[in-house]
């Protein structure tokens, strides 16, 4: 593990050391948590405190940051957030929970963000699992979640397993305890677009068909520093990150549940807070993408098999797909495949490796354009229903007309 971090920390951007106390030999488990313009994260710390606790011990870094020359208000609350945090470790802190409070306020502007804020909380919690030549689990959450109370517990016991490289807790937003009738339709509208998203994809028969919450990833610490960390976009850092890893296999869900907050947020640029934002100001109905393009994709994705011994041809595909993957030149990249593939198996792995998350991705956002226009998301999910039973989904539908 030392080793891995020497060659991790020669090959990316690393910042030094930010905590010298020696970990404790018992650390099991250690969360990352971002923490920018944060009104309130005594929830957050509550609900972590009231978890059954885990066999080892656990650490927990909040990154509180900002972007160079912030404005002022940002700074205050920033230090309002570090008070809290202070006062809540001396009156509150469980003995088994150990908080670390690493301080960025000025990051640079053209990076600065949830990819950076997370990176250096991982970076550090790779550094503590290399000083005790450990593989251990690193944990993201955010600073306005909380957590069902076998957070810690279900980690603990999937990262038992070493085969586990990543995993992705469950996640329902908290609108149960949302008063405002207008931001509780609107965040189950919103879980209702990724839900749809995300079963549409599996049913289409897309292998890699998870979901990717920044505040539900885990990861195993040796992996983290072979994926080359977390990257530093702004925000759809997570999507990356875990896109990078998940064909690499070892992926499961943890059965424990992250409750993400339906609040407004006007922090990142796309992303829960920011679709509240843009529902409560525009009250315009939420789409999502037409349930026909998974329809289509799942014929494409059925022609893949047949590749690998047959002549590549897209006559019996969707036109658009068609024209997509030509533009993309797929048979000239399906050929080589062919030529450097010894068997079906390494055949499908290297076209999945092509058609990663964010081909598909771009895939989807052309058919979107190009005659296959978004659709009510209540629509798409009750089209999703008739031809997938999902009780989560019909969960959330029941909820809006209740």
């Amino acid at each position: 593990m030392r080793q891995l971090l020497d060659t991790y920390t020669r090959r990316f951007l690393v910042n030094p050391p930010y905590i010298d106390r020696i970990p404790d030999p018992t650390l099991g488990l250690i969360v990352v948590i971002p923490s920018f313009k944060e009104p309130d994260i005594l929830p957050t710390l509550a609900s972590l405190a009231s978890c059954d606790p885990p066999k080892g011990s656990l650490e927990i870094f909040i990154i509180v940051n900002a972007p160079e020359g912030s404005d002022t208000k940002i700074i205050i609350i920033n230090q309002k957030t570090v008070d809290q945090i202070e006062n809540w470790i001396t009156t509150h802190c469980p003995p088994f929970m150990k908080i670390f409070i690493i301080r960025e306020e000025k990051l640079p502007i053209k990076f600065a963000g949830a990819g950076l804020a997370r990176k250096i909380g991982m970076d550090e919690a790779l550094r503590r699992w290399c000083w005790l030549d450990k593989d251990g689990p690193i944990l993201c959450l955010d600073a306005d979640c909380t957590v069902s109370k076998n957070y810690f517990t279900a980690a603990e016991k999937s990262f038992e397993n070493m085969e586990l490289i990543m995993g992705h807790f469950e996640f329902c937003h908290d609108w149960e305890n949302e008063t405002n009738s207008m931001l509780r339709q609107g965040i189950i509208e919103y879980e209702l677009h990724l839900r749809c998203h995300i079963l549409g994809l599996a049913n289409a028969g897309y292998p890699f068909a998870v979901h990717t919450v920044g505040s539900c990833m885990s990861v195993r610490a040796s992996a983290y520093a072979k994926a080359g960390g977390m990257n530093r976009r702004k925000a759809g850092e997570d999507f990356y990150f875990m896109h990078k890893l998940l064909p690499l296999g070892g992926f499961e869900y943890i059965p424990a549940t992250v409750y993400p907050s339906c609040r407004i947020s006007d922090r990142v640029p796309f992303g829960t807070g920011r679709a509240q934002w843009e529902w409560m100001t525009n009250r315009e109905l939420r789409t999502t993408y037409s349930s026909k393009i998974y329809l289509i994709l799942k014929e494409f994705f059925k022609q893949v098999s047949n590749w690998y011994i047959q002549e590549v041809s897209f006559d019996n595909l969707n036109p658009e797909v068609a024209a997509f993957l030509l533009k993309h030149r797929l048979k000239e990249k399906i050929n080589q495949m062919k030529q450097q593939s010894k068997s079906h198996d390494v055949f499908f792995r290297r076209f999945w490796q092509w058609m990663d998350g964010f081909m598909v991705l771009k895939l989807v956002h052309y058919l979107r354009d190009n005659g296959f226009t978004n659709q009510p998301v209540l629509i798409v999910a009750e089209d999703l229903i008739r031809e997938i039973e999902n009780q989560k989904i019909k969960g959330l539908i029941q909820s809006l007309n209740a």
